[in-house]
């Protein structure tokens, strides 16, 4: 799987197991500065993290919509 179009060119060479530990900003469009927001608003400092919590997040409100339904 190539995902390198949505990758600075400096991460595209990584293996998936070393973009899990990339900062923020490996991603394209995200600037340095947005990566360092997103790192002080959540307090991750990687993709992997950052996805953690956002899975976290969605498991949980599936489980929320099932209590409530």
């Amino acid at each position: 799987m190539n995902v390198n179009k949505f990758l600075q060119e400096e991460y595209q060479d990584m293996s998936f197991k070393e973009l899990t530990n990339a900062p923020f900003n490996a991603i394209n469009g995200v600037s340095e500065d947005i990566a360092n927001r997103i790192e002080a608003a959540f307090k991750p400092q990687t993709l992997s993290k950052f996805v953690n919590i956002a899975e976290a997040i969605i498991t949980l409100a599936e489980g929320e919509e099932t209590e409530n339904n």
